[in-house]
């Protein structure tokens, strides 16, 4: 993976769950900064051309074990930082002065260098071979696409497929968007019941996850097939996909379907473009690219699509269901104009039947849960604190106009502990 061409800041992981916050928080100085467990190899670190090392550990860590008391990481002769819990219990002074007087950084960690540093270096990648991309329509497809286009234009062929889990008329959507509006070479494809029937008695979310990765994968070799000779694929990666897919003291958070989900023997070389960023500076590079904001700041929607947000077995069925309820959340959330001050909102269809009482009768029916956060990188988020008509109007319209549902219900959770999906 290309490491960018900035100077940097490794900061290393002793698992702190804030690592992340002092990766952006060294990011907001614009300086480059990039995450790494505490095992990496002592050569890996000195690899990557750092200014400086920050060690972001647990409140009361004491560990004696880890690399950090390896006498060879200060033998590398780098200025050194050690950060315990919030950054922002430290301050952005001593932070300014580890980063500037002490290493040198010279703050040019921004979005116009990065995007022709990487312009460039898909050029030299790439020559004149041929390239696929997977396109969903979200944000991050949307702007990995186009920097690609933008470095070497026709090129590139987008794929976009349609597998059965897409919000209600995205797919319609989508395929407007991109061929009439941005003139991409787009081919779409309809693989709804080939997933679902991946997917079918499928119930653990990691299965899930890697299934639909897998799938999408293969989908793309068969259409780069019918094209010709197809070398590499395009995938809207981000940082935080990398950070949860494997996290410091490599526990698994959850496996992302363009990290954890790739197949082993696939044949196509990957070019990730976003690999390095995080949300929002991915709607940064959107703005420096020049697209419109009703595509930068588009709801974020994960790559399984509402298979992740279909807890247990995914049916067309339950597809069917969400995909009728997130709509009305969805309607009601922009009727209260509340749609651009809320970073995301959805609703999930967990595996749950409960007694209720419709037109007079006895039912036992699903439950929708519906979840709305605030976020900066989603890394970290909070719910949002929605007015209790606008919840009341959502449950009157689900319960009301989704037949198989008779409870409504909002989660109140932060991440973490939860994650932002719930599978």
């Amino acid at each position: 993976m290309l490491i960018p061409e900035q100077e940097g800041i490794i900061v290393l992981d002793f698992g702190s769950t804030y690592s992340y916050l002092v990766a952006r928080a060294i990011r907001d100085q614009k300086v480059f900064s990039v995450i790494l467990p505490y095992s990496t190899p002592l050569k890996e670190i000195e690899a990557f051309g750092a200014k400086g090392i920050v060690f972001s550990r647990p409140e009361q860590h004491t560990g004696s074990e880890d690399l950090a008391c390896d006498p060879g990481i200060h033998h590398l002769g780098l200025p050194i930082l050690d950060i315990q819990g919030d950054p922002a219990r430290l301050g952005q002074e001593p932070l300014q002065d580890f980063l500037f007087p002490r290493c040198g950084c010279d703050g040019q960690w921004v979005m116009s260098a990065f995007l022709q540093q990487t312009v460039d270096h898909i050029r030299r990648q790439v020559g004149d071979k041929k390239v696929l991309c997977g396109l969903s329509g979200g944000v991050d497809s949307s702007v990995a696409a186009m920097l690609v286009h933008q470095a070497i234009g026709d090129q590139l062929t987008c794929v976009f497929v349609d597998h059965g889990l897409l919000r209600k008329g995205e797919a319609a959507q989508v395929e407007q968007v991109f061929k009439e509006k941005f003139k991409l070479n787009l081919i779409a494809v309809n693989a709804a019941e080939r997933f679902l029937t991946k997917l079918a008695g499928i119930t653990d979310p990691e299965r899930k996850r890697k299934i639909i990765g897998e799938e999408f994968i293969r989908v793309f070799e068969e259409e780069g097939d019918k094209l010709g000779q197809i070398d590499f694929l395009v995938q809207g990666t981000l940082y935080p996909d990398v950070v949860e897919s494997s996290t410091a003291s490599a526990k698994v958070i959850k496996s992302h379907h363009n990290v954890g989900g790739l197949p082993q023997d696939m044949r196509l070389q990957l070019i990730e473009p976003l690999y390095w960023l995080f949300k929002d500076e991915v709607r940064l590079l959107g703005a420096e690219l020049g697209m419109p904001e009703e595509s930068i700041w588009r709801q974020p929607f994960p790559g399984p699509g509402l298979g992740v947000r279909i807890l247990g077995e995914v049916t067309a069925t339950k597809v069917a269901i969400l995909q009728e309820a997130d709509a009305i959340f969805t309607e009601e959330i922009r009727k209260a104009g509340l749609d651009r001050q809320i970073w995301q909102y959805f609703a999930i269809l967990p595996d749950i039947k409960s007694v209720g009482v419709t037109n007079d009768q006895r039912s036992y029916s699903h439950t929708i849960a519906l979840r709305a956060i605030t976020t900066q990188d989603a890394m970290t988020a909070n719910w949002v604190r929605l007015p209790y008509d606008l919840l009341e109007t959502v449950a009157n319209r689900i319960t009301n106009e989704v037949k198989e549902v008779n409870r409504v219900v909002y989660d109140i959770t932060t991440k973490p502990p939860a994650t932002i999906e719930w599978e």
